[in-house]
């Protein structure tokens, strides 16, 4: 039957080639879809390692002349802190606390092996507020910032890529490139998803807080909202002259960086869509008009006895072995990515994404040919012959 298919194809090969096109574009647009979905899912679907809910962010401007008295001023905000009942804890962190739209990188350096990472100056109580679990070690205390080396506290995928197998506590490391403070790591945490939930793993370095730290993070009791908003905000700008507060939820500010992830991805969506139902009316079109031209040798196959299974079959899995044509240039033209490690994700993402192209442009030939099949797989062979 397949060497039946491919003479009927080849003697058709002008007007199939236009079908093959389409399908080709089609599986290039299915391809990318899948693949973003497919990478960010995977992104989703390992943990986050912190808790959002009931923590609060308030963004604190001291307007302090220098940093020891804005050291003072931070003292002032701690003890006004523990007033309040319904914060069980609360850290001062750097701009680049989660969520925040703000970044800061340095290089770590061991063994001339050279990494960069996302560095978040963070208090002791960071873990509490944040509901941090370590995988191995301890988190720094103020003890520790009193030390010979400077501790600090990485992400699994930090210690994987500077040490590789090797156990990470205890390692002495140098930071930035012309910084040669000896620093100790004395802690891993396995996850850390501070920016989206669809951040990919990434390297992220705790270092302690020192003086120019002005956003404060708090963990209060659940169903506290706008009123203890406003009690906090007004209790701590009440403390300094010309200081402002904001508070955001970061259930709030996490859902803003979200939606920077997935409005890209929903807008591509829509206009694939778009393309992709074009081209189920173009073949859908075509295959009709194909059939409609053919009515003659549907009318001799009915008559030497095929049947209308039969008849459908043979249209559907022509449009399949066309389907099938477009398909493996656009496989070609896609397995490059993985092989040239294109966009530096994982190979397993490309090929699930071309995994799912290819089942759904089988299934939208499926679908567009179905229709146009079954028109033919009933007409009446008399009646054709007849007008013919």
């Amino acid at each position: 039957m397949l060497k039946h298919l491919f003479k009927i194809i080849w003697k058709r090969k002008k007007s199939n080639s236009l079908m093959m096109l389409e399908i080709f574009f089609s599986f290039l647009i299915l391809f990318a879809v899948w693949t973003l979905a497919v990478y960010n899912y995977k992104n989703y679907a390992h943990p986050a390692g912190l808790e959002t809910d009931n923590v609060w962010v308030a963004f604190i401007d001291f307007h302090a002349p220098n940093d020891t008295v804005k050291m003072q001023y931070k003292e002032l905000v701690k003890q006004q802190m523990t007033r309040y009942k319904e914060v069980k804890s609360f850290a001062f962190s750097s701009t680049n606390a989660p969520f925040t739209f703000s970044s800061s990188n340095n290089q770590f350096e061991y063994k001339k092996k050279k990494v960069m990472s996302e560095v978040m100056s963070v208090e002791p109580a960071f873990p509490d507020v944040m509901g941090i679990k370590l995988a191995e070690g301890r988190w720094f205390t103020k003890a520790d910032e009193v030390g010979k080396f400077r501790p600090i506290v990485i992400t699994r995928h930090l210690k994987n890529e500077l040490f590789g197998n090797e156990n990470a506590i205890g390692k002495i490391i140098n930071e930035g490139e012309s910084d040669n403070t000896p620093t100790k790591v004395i802690g891993v945490v396995d996850f850390f998803r501070h920016k989206d939930d669809f951040q990919p793993l990434s390297n992220c370095t705790f270092v302690p807080a020192g003086k120019w730290e002005d956003t404060m993070l708090m963990k209060v009791t659940e169903g506290n909202g706008a009123e203890l908003e406003a009690q906090i905000a007004k209790g701590i700008t009440q403390l300094g002259k010309d200081w402002s507060v904001e508070i955001q939820q970061m259930n709030n500010m996490k859902a803003n960086r979200n939606k920077l992830v997935l409005v890209p991805i929903i807008i591509l969506s829509i206009v694939c869509g778009f393309l992709i139902f074009n081209v189920a009316l173009g073949l859908f079109g075509v295959l009709f008009q194909t059939i409609n031209r053919r009515r003659q040798e549907i009318g001799v196959r009915r008559a030497m006895g095929a049947t209308k299974k039969a008849i459908l079959i043979h249209f559907i899995g022509e449009t399949a072995v066309i389907a099938t044509f477009g398909l493996i240039l656009g496989v070609f033209f896609a397995i490059q990515f993985p092989l040239l490690n294109v966009f530096d994700l994982e190979a397993s993402v490309y090929l699930t994404g071309i995994a799912l192209a290819v089942v759904s442009v089988y299934v939208l030939v499926t679908i567009c040919a179905f229709y146009p099949s079954r028109q033919a797989s009933v007409l009446h062979p008399a009646t054709v012959l007849h007008e013919e």
